[in-house]
Order: structure tokens, then sequence, then C-alpha cells
């Protein structure tokens, strides 16, 4: 099925300042992405078609439903923390009732996308409560949902990016001569299109260019996370085509610039915090370092293969 003017209409609400340059560069041809039937993740750019599985899609939009979750179990602990001055404890935090029902709330969600990709059937797969199934015409009315929303559709429009660059490439013929190279520049092509024209188009719609940008770059942290939860714990390092996982994911943190909203760094490293726990990261009890920026890059540094 032929899906390209659903992903122009994607590019359109995230990215309506780059539009015109995207057509330019991609084209508006039919064809140029199309939603084939697959049995597991799918997204790739063959033949000058971006390909996609619709079970790629709804592993992706569970990711970011799953980082919303994470944001409500980790918080507030990592906020009293640093308050306090006590120590990041996932064992001993987890003893508290509460706290182990928002973890188990973001386990429950979390293993559903892993098995999503197990069962390989949207029809044989029971979709998780408390999570808007999508579907055109959507409305969602709940703040917390729609905002989580508005990151899914950031991600997508991310992981499409990413492709388009790959389609790029293939009509010039000028790839980079290592593919891991090429992955890469499709990497730092897509975060360029998500963010280089972020503040002014902001300034021009008057809105805060910090708050944009920021909500942007967490649109893209889902993206990766959704690539670390779905790349085999092998290859998060010893890839043969692709970066380390956790380069990709240093790269996005890199591209944070001051100022931010003051949850910005809270919210990033509950979501890392989060998916490293239950991927089998090992990353406590330790003391906090002096800043959430700081932290979110140790977790980020953690994620290795061995």
């Amino acid at each position: 099925m032929d899906v390209s003017i659903a992903v122009d209409t994607l590019f359109a609400g995230v990215v309506p300042e780059r539009v015109e340059e995207l057509k330019a560069l991609w084209g508006r041809q039919e064809e140029r992405v199309r939603l084939l039937e697959a049995n597991r993740f799918l997204l790739q750019q063959l033949y000058g078609t971006v390909q996609v599985s619709e079970l790629a899609l709804r592993q992706i939009w569970l990711t970011g439903y799953a980082a919303w979750r994470a944001v409500d179990a980790y918080h507030v602990p990592l906020s009293l923390a640093a308050v306090y001055d006590a120590p990041l404890d996932l064992t001993a935090w987890h003893l508290v009732p509460v706290q182990a029902e928002k973890d188990d709330a973001f386990d429950l969600l979390f293993d559903k996308i892993v098995e999503l990709g197990k069962v390989g059937s949207l029809d044989e797969f029971d979709w998780p409560a408390g999570v808007p199934y999508p579907q055109e015409d959507l409305k969602i009315i709940d703040p917390e949902m729609k905002g989580t929303f508005d990151l899914v559709c950031m991600a997508g429009a991310y992981v499409f990016a990413h492709e388009v660059r790959h389609s790029i490439f293939e009509r010039g013929g000028d790839a980079p001569a290592n593919i891991i190279d090429e992955e890469r520049e499709c990497d730092r092509w897509a975060l360029s299109l998500m963010l280089d024209q972020a503040g002014t188009y902001a300034v021009n719609n008057s809105w805060d260019a910090s708050t944009v940008r920021a909500k942007r770059i967490l649109g893209v942290i889902i993206a990766q996370l959704a690539v670390l939860t779905l790349t085999p714990l092998e290859s998060w390092d010893k890839s043969s085509d692709h970066p380390p996982v956790s380069e990709r994911l240093r790269v996005v943190l890199d591209a944070v610039i001051d100022p931010v909203p003051d949850w910005f760094w809270t919210t990033v490293t509950s979501m890392l915090t989060a998916f490293a726990r239950r991927l089998g990261v090992s990353i406590g009890p330790r003391a906090l370092p002096a800043s959430f920026r700081s932290l979110s890059y140790d977790i980020c540094d953690l994620m290795r293969s061995e």
C-alpha cells in the first residue's frame, strides 16, 4: 500500500518549516513509502522506496507510551533523591508499594513491545489496556496521552527522515563506502531536519523556542529507545551495519543546547532509567552526579553488550 501522502502529512505536522525542502529533495511522486505486510519489524529504504511494516509502526507507538510510563515511574523519586542528596537505588525504591506499582506498569507495557515482535501479527496480539489504539481520525482527550501522541509523531518523523536520507543517497549515488558511516550520516541528517530550524519556527509562531526544541529531542530519544529495545543485546555495540546503540543515543544527547525547560533532563533520565533497568543494565545503587544531564550520559554509556 502506498502511504507516501500519510508520511508527507506526518512531516507537515512535525517539521512544517522543512516541508518545501523535503519536497525538493525527496519529490512528491507516488510509491515513495510503502506499507508492507511483514511479521517483523521492517523499516528500510530499498530501490528508491521506504518500506515499513504496520508491526514496526505499532512497536514505535508502544515505545512512546512506555516512555510516558517511565516518566510517571521515575520523575518523582529522581527529583526527591536530588533534593535530599540520596542515592539512586532502584531496588530500594521498588520496596515502596506505590513505586512497585509504577515499575510494574512500565514493565507490562515494555514487555508488550517485545511480545508484539515475537507474535508477529496484530491479529494475534492483545492490545495493552490504557494505551490509545492508532487509527484514522483518532481523538485523544487526556492531555498526557495527547502529549505522548505528539512525541510519538516526532519519533515517527525522525525514523522516516533517516530512511529518506538513504533514499537521497541512493538517488545521488554518493553514499559513503562504509555502511556504518552511511547510517551515522542518516542519523545526523534526520536530527538536523528535526532541530536546525526549530527555533526560528517557534519564534515565528510566538512559541517558546527551547520548549519546541526540547519536545522534538524527546521524540528522537523515543525513536532511539525503540532501536535499543528491538536490537538484540549482543548487537548493541557489535553490529556489522549500524553504530553502537549508545553512540546513536549519545549523539542525540549532544544535540541538547541550553536553555532547556526545567523538566527536560529529569524526563530524559526517567526514560533512560526505566528502559535500562528492564533491559538488564545495572545502574545502581549509586550516588547521583551533579546534574541529571550527567546521569543521562552515564546511563547511556552503560548500554553496552558487555
